[in-house]
């Protein structure tokens, strides 16, 4: 079995109605990643959230997050197959797949970046393996949050999804109201709204891609102060209902799915954009990182 690790490459793909919204292709853009759901059967997907948390937002933060996921339980219970359920919180700092290792659908805050931490000659560096080995945020300072997808290449299965929420040179909030304004950035006002940000990324975790529509939970990039992606935009529900029908398998790419070469990451807007992804591509697995990246305001 061979998996494979990348950033995401989208195809659009229009559902039964004129709703569109865009999936996650595998490398070679011959499938499109989603949990794999038996005909006639109910799969339970479930994350974790890291105990640390948000440093500067408390226990708020953790709500918030619980309130993204709950949305998309939501529309799995009114249309979908899979249970999206929140498990125990994990003392995890590591993002990425181990086979064998006990891997969990982990969603973290990273508070420092590892350009201030690391050491010029880290061999981390090289490796691409900075995040991890000192608990830092390794992307761009744009991005907003990121997701790292682990899937087997032959089929698109996914068997990992990991969230990072940029904690570090972004401004994560957790408040309704008022709007920061540049210049003025604080956890007083709505700067890069956890809810907001984290309804985007679980959208990537169960394999959809940006969308090009700026009305949709999956546009790539979030305004100073958005909280609208909080709310599931009409295409996001077709997906559920397309490729995760309640007692039906879950399904792959259909006929009318377009590959398409672009890759891209999460960020703000405002902006502070979503990144864009890397692909990297390991030995036995493969990860892909979303295509979405939030840009963020300054």
């Amino acid at each position: 079995m061979k998996l494979a690790t990348a950033i995401l490459l989208s195809g659009l793909l229009l559902g039964q109605s004129s709703i569109t919204y865009v999936r996650t292709k595998t490398n070679d853009s011959a499938h499109c990643l989603r949990w794999v759901v038996n005909a006639g059967a109910r799969r339970s997907v479930a994350f974790v959230q890291s105990t640390t948390g948000a440093p500067t937002l408390g226990a708020g933060a953790f709500d918030a997050v619980s309130r993204s996921a709950q949305t998309w339980e939501a529309q799995m219970q009114a249309c979908g197959s899979v249970d999206f359920v929140e498990g125990a919180r994990s003392i995890s700092r590591s993002v990425g797949y181990i086979q064998g290792g006990t891997n969990e659908n982990l969603v973290l805050f990273r508070s420092q970046l590892c350009s201030a931490v690391v050491s010029p000659g880290d061999s981390c560096i090289a490796a691409g393996t900075c995040g991890n080995a000192h608990d830092c945020w390794d992307h761009d300072t744009s991005i907003v949050a990121l997701t790292t997808n682990s899937y087997i290449v032959s089929t698109g299965e996914l068997v990992d999804a990991d969230v990072e929420v940029n904690a570090a040179s972004a401004t994560p909030t957790i408040v309704d109201s008022p709007t920061c304004t540049p210049g003025a950035i604080s956890t007083n006002c709505v700067a890069n709204d956890v809810q907001n940000a984290m309804t985007h990324e679980f959208g990537h975790v169960f394999g959809l891609a940006h969308s090009p529509d700026p009305a949709s939970t999956m546009y790539a990039s979030e305004p100073l102060g958005e909280t609208s992606k909080r709310v599931l935009d009409p295409g996001s529900k077709q997906f559920v209902c397309d490729v995760y029908p309640s007692g039906q398998a879950s399904k792959d790419c259909s006929s009318s799915s377009t590959p398409s070469s672009s890759s891209s990451g999460c960020s703000s807007a405002g902006p502070i954009p979503f990144a864009p992804g890397v692909l990297l591509v390991l030995l036995a697995l493969a990860r892909r990182r979303p295509d979405g990246t939030l840009p963020r305001e300054a």
